[in-house]
């Protein structure tokens, strides 16, 4: 790299710094600051007015075309950005699903209008969303979904239920497929809307987890008006649509919300918090961390982060050249999720009795962080679709082995 570039990315990462320690909350990275409770409506505001401050700023919503929104920064400059967010720590944004699924899926899919209506709105955090896709009975069938929609002129009158429905606590927005088609042999007989929260017939209710937090929520649609204007893609061409939101989810998000952790581009391969707890924690009288087979166990993670990293990489600049990787991202998402069980599984061998103590017990370490993580992370291997779908993926559309009628 030329002195000339690097003296401009040194310029960049200054100003980077300069701009979080005017705009961060106040006692950020102290003891003394108290972030709010998660999944409080407090958090998610928080979590908004940072994702409006970091957008005005010029600091995400890389890769999106200029005229919905984005902001064009070089690869290098991208780089710098984020290595100095990540490296600070951050808020962490409102209603990721939006970047998430629904930038990806209108990118590929929406009409003109419906780009440039949402996709500013959400790369600003103006408007948060939802993903009503499971249902009680189709669980992740969801050629097998139920709710139904009805031409009435202008408008399709939906009713039906969604459930572990993520986001749907404080979501503006929605996005669903539903079944228009009664006739339509399965995969042709959807079609896939968005739609507002605020309509009449749509109603949330909360689903509590082990983790003591309401992430999910039960979604009803009861004579649900949404406007035909509001389809994405063609009528009946709502399955591929989903896919393409799956396969956006599987893949983790790209490059349209800048990290806010610390632990993905830290000097340790994101193992920081585990050899620091390994280092505090005594098992069986001894120090975790004088045991060379927790040591081999946590540098295994940290080269497996280092994979992952790589591999999101050149799947973030396929996306961004236009490039599908849809079938790809179920690679990644299963071991990314089963490394994340495996971690939490470590987390909980180094803790013993004590990972189960939840947040508010005195006697929980870090306010009961690992518990929580160890706890949600059971999860990670159902939600965007089973390991088992995604391994099926794998066998049929990659490796071309036949599909099993077992």
């Amino acid at each position: 790299m030329a002195t000339e570039e690097k003296g401009k990315l040194g310029d960049l990462r200054q100003e980077v710094r300069t701009w979080l320690r005017q705009n961060l909350p106040k006692g950020w990275g102290t003891p003394e600051y108290v972030p709010p409770e998660r999944g409080s409506r407090e958090a998610y505001e928080l979590g908004k007015q940072w994702q409006k401050k970091l957008y005005d700023a010029g600091y995400t919503g890389f890769g999106i075309p200029k005229e919905y929104g984005g902001i064009e920064r070089s690869r290098e400059e991208i780089a710098a950005i984020n290595e100095e967010l990540t490296r600070t720590g951050a808020p962490a944004p409102a209603g990721t699903l939006g970047p998430l699924i629904v930038i990806p899926t209108l990118l590929r899919y929406g009409k003109e209008w419906q780009k440039k209506r949402f996709i500013p709105k959400i790369l600003s955090s103006e408007e948060t969303w939802c993903e009503c896709f499971s249902e009680p009975n189709a669980g992740s069938d969801l050629a097998n979904i139920q709710k139904t929609g009805v031409r009435d002129g202008d408008y399709w009158i939906v009713n039906g239920q969604s459930v572990w429905t993520s986001g749907s606590k404080y979501a503006d927005w929605g996005v669903a497929p539903v079944k228009t088609d009664l006739k339509a042999p399965r995969h042709r007989n959807l079609s896939y809307f968005v739609f507002d929260c605020k309509s009449p017939g749509f109603e949330v209710r909360p689903l509590r987890q082990m983790t003591g937090d309401a992430e999910f929520g039960e979604t009803f649609f009861d004579n649900m008006r949404v406007p035909h204007a509001n389809m994405v893609g063609e009528e009946g061409q709502g399955w591929y649509v989903a896919m393409a939101t799956l396969e956006a989810e599987r893949g983790g998000g790209l490059q349209f919300v800048a990290p806010t952790r610390r632990i993905e581009l830290t000097t340790l391969g994101g193992v920081d918090n585990l050899v620091e707890l390994a280092k505090n924690t005594k098992r069986h009288g001894r120090i975790v961390w004088d045991d060379p087979l927790f040591r081999q166990r946590i540098a295994q993670f940290a080269i497996e982060n280092e994979a992952m990293r790589v591999s999101r990489e050149r799947m973030r600049i396929k996306s961004q050249k236009r490039q599908l990787t849809g079938n790809e991202q179920s690679i990644g998402s299963i071991f990314s999720r089963e490394k994340n069980q495996r971690q939490a599984n470590m987390v909980a061998e180094i803790m013993g009795a004590n990972i189960q103590f939840m947040k508010g017990d005195k006697r929980a370490l870090d306010d009961g962080s690992w518990t929580y993580t160890f706890l949600r992370c059971r999860g990670n291997t159902i939600e965007t679709g089973t390991t088992e779908i995604n391994r099926g993926i794998i066998a049929e559309r990659i490796l071309g082995l036949p599909r099993s009628r077992g």
